[in-house]
């Protein structure tokens, strides 16, 4: 009891105190959040109190998490116990704090340089955080942070901040496979918002691995949310069995005229003609009421009228196999808004933002104690091919993030098939041998012609530059084969 009273004018002096101020207890989670930081962040503090704050992702897709994980402390930050931070957390909608009338509600929240301080050891350790304008690190003054900070660990900071900054304008609307700065995940990102904003048919063209299905679930819950869902696995039907795997959407189609449902079908250009026919007629008989989520292969085909001849059903049943491609109707439907998802080896740029943000995901939900990824690792990742493109990334994370004892990820936590992989021709390959020697010796007679070049032909003074005799420069230009 007595703690507690002491406690108490603490408290009062934080809440009256002009900047941000909030405490990070030793489990991740905020313990105090004051009155002042309250104000900043638009929301009533309490309500964050107990939430995860840990580096870069929230836990759930309570708004409330994702602005409790905005203020955690950058990647290093427990081997250094100090750092500072330019933060800036999202606008969530949430349960307002009270406000003078003459006070104004911002459309977002300003960004401030944050600086934290760790006290305590590793396990029982707080993290205090205040935020505000700074001016120690200015002109001839000491900054606050001066320990150095290596090249890797700027590198990680960095992409936290890119990472952040996908986080605030995106997370609501786009699935983490479009994290990154590449043309095509800016691409993805406006394909998928116009496709969260309205509720049609979407193709989604993309090689195995690529995020397809994970994307699609998303785009029905943002475009439909509260609508019936059938997931049809397209290769194994035919016409009846279309029927009774969507019977239970069909009979939520015909109680009633008001009613809408949607169809996910896995691998739509491998689904036989048959059953693409009966598809067809359902669209037909449920107009803009029953919507179609078509997963395909990476580019749209479009059957021809020889094969799509319902004569030839049963020859192409007989002959067991099914061509891969799409009716015209089916063409014609997808084709509203369609959106291709390329594979990871075209969007190496970002494969340290999407390696990161699938880190974080697992660092935050107590997973893994690993926060950041090694550079050495990070090159391993960036070098190898993906033939499993995001799915096959996303696997290598989590075996490295479980399998990491420390807060960095080394090459030695990444999956055997990742670490010992190497580009370029294969070290059996017949033709792959290095004449070390041919290649000094051009290299050495590129250099002295380029030497003698600049010295206008001085031989002694070309040796001089170059740091040899001029007898041993003679020797040299006797060697050469054309000398």
């Amino acid at each position: 009891m007595a703690s507690a009273t002491k406690i108490r004018p603490l408290a009062r002096a934080l809440d009256a105190c002009d900047f941000p101020f909030w405490v990070i207890g030793s489990t991740g989670k905020l313990i105090y959040v004051s009155a002042t930081a309250s104000t900043w962040l638009q929301v009533d503090g309490e309500q964050l109190i107990g939430r995860r704050c840990v580096a870069g992702a929230a836990i759930s897709d309570d708004p409330l998490d994702f602005l409790a994980a905005s203020l955690s402390a950058p990647p290093g930050f427990l081997d250094r116990g100090t750092a500072r931070l330019n933060v800036q957390p999202p606008l969530v909608a949430a349960k307002p704090i009270k406000r003078e009338r003459s006070s104004q509600i911002a459309s977002t929240i300003p960004p401030m340089e944050v600086r934290f301080v760790r006290l305590g050891s590793a396990d029982k350790a707080l993290t205090l955080a205040i935020a505000g304008q700074f001016e120690d690190h200015r002109g001839d003054r000491q900054p606050f942070d001066a320990a150095p900070m290596s090249s890797e660990m700027r590198d990680v900071v960095l992409r936290r901040e890119t990472l952040d900054h996908w986080r605030r304008h995106h997370a609501t609307r786009c699935s983490i496979v479009t994290a990154g700065n590449s043309p095509a995940a800016r691409r993805i990102r406006a394909r998928l918002r116009v496709a969260a904003a309205v509720r049609t048919h979407v193709g989604f063209f993309g090689p195995a691995g690529s995020g397809r299905e994970s994307i699609a679930r998303q785009v029905h819950q943002w475009s439909a949310p509260g609508e019936p869902l059938s997931v049809i696995e397209g290769p194994l039907m035919d016409a009846e069995l279309l029927d009774a795997s969507m019977a239970p959407l069909l009979t939520h189609l015909t109680g009633s005229q008001s009613s809408s449902g949607t169809a996910l079908v896995r691998d739509l250009d491998q689904m036989p003609i048959e059953a693409q026919h009966r598809l067809t007629q359902l669209l037909d008989a449920f107009p803009d009421r029953l919507r179609v989520l078509g997963l395909c292969g990476e580019q749209p085909v479009e059957l021809s009228d020889e094969v799509v001849d319902v004569n030839d059903w049963e020859t192409q049943n007989e002959s067991g196999e099914t061509p891969i491609g799409l009716t015209g109707t089916l063409i014609d439907a997808l084709s509203t808004l369609s959106v291709r998802l390329p594979a990871l080896a075209e969007r190496v740029e970002d494969i340290s933002i999407l390696a990161t943000a699938m880190l974080d995901r697992h660092h935050a939900a107590g997973e893994s104690i690993a926060e950041r990824i090694g550079r050495a690792a990070l090159d391993a990742l960036v070098i190898y091919p993906w033939p499993q493109n995001i799915d096959e990334l996303e696997h290598a994370i989590r075996h490295a993030a479980r399998s990491s004892t420390t807060q960095a990820i080394a090459v030695e936590n990444l999956p055997l098939v990742i670490r010992s992989f190497r580009s370029g021709k294969p070290q059996n390959d017949p033709d792959d041998s290095f004449p070390l020697d041919e290649l000094v010796q051009k290299y050495e007679s590129s250099l002295i012609d380029d030497m003698l070049r600049l010295c206008d032909g001085n031989r002694a003074e070309a040796a001089r530059r170059l740091g040899i005799s001029r007898a041993r420069l003679l020797r040299k230009l006797d060697q050469e084969p054309d000398a």
